[in-house]
């Protein structure tokens, strides 16, 4: 991102949303408002709004760009799609420590953190988080409203449903699969597919919370 004009709008005012409001003012562009309910006691050097709606009237009326920072995915999906169906501007977000292949998609409001890493033929859809020191290696393929966590890994060719967590320092191997709405626990090494809406930790991942855990993508 290079500095101008034109100003953003962050819809979230928690934790996530001060990292991102940092990777913008880092890179010359003004934060005109932050919206939603603070949290964690410190108080913002921007306006306050507390209403999405008079986030989303700022932005049509101004001409200002929005950029969803909130980590819960569903909430975060959803209020991208409502900003694209407004016609309102919701380019991804790359800090000026990331790299980014320039034969890589990124999709709208989409956020790439202080020094990740997206590779070449990958593909990132709608409202995904790769924060802090992720990495994204080459031909893989995230789902809408995923979060790769930080210092998390996909090693090429690998892909990750919707709405999927992989969790800080986790690792998919090459050319594996994770399902939709599943979740790879912290630090975990996942060898094997994973289904939709699976829990798997370790290394090897296996499945959590099933009598006799198996690998992930084995049966019980």
């Amino acid at each position: 991102m290079t500095g101008d004009s034109t100003g953003w709008v962050v819809l979230g005012a928690g934790g996530h949303a001060r990292s991102v409001v940092d990777v913008l003012e880092r890179a010359g562009q003004s934060v005109v408002a932050v919206s939603g309910a603070e949290t964690g006691g410190h108080s913002w050097h921007v306006d306050v709004l507390t209403d999405d709606r008079e986030a989303f009237e700022l932005i049509a009326a101004q001409g200002l760009r929005a950029v969803v920072a909130i980590g819960a995915g569903p909430a975060r999906t959803g209020l991208v799609r409502e900003l694209v169906s407004r016609g309102l501007a919701v380019p991804p977000v790359v800090a000026s420590t990331a790299t980014v292949s320039p034969r890589s998609v990124l999709g709208a409001g989409t956020v790439v953190l202080e020094h990740a890493h997206v590779g070449p033929a990958t593909r990132v859809g709608d409202a995904v988080i790769v924060n802090t020191g992720a990495i994204v290696e080459h031909d893989c393929r995230v789902g809408v409203g995923a979060h790769v966590a930080p210092g998390a890994v996909l090693l090429g060719g690998a892909s990750v449903g919707g709405g999927t967590l992989v969790g800080s320092g986790a690792r998919v191997l090459p050319r594996v699969s994770v399902g939709a709405g599943a979740t790879i626990g912290a630090g975990a090494v996942v060898t094997a597919h994973v289904a939709d809406g699976q829990t798997v930790i370790g290394v090897p991942a296996v499945t959590r919370g099933l009598r006799g855990a198996s690998r992930a993508g084995g049966t019980p």
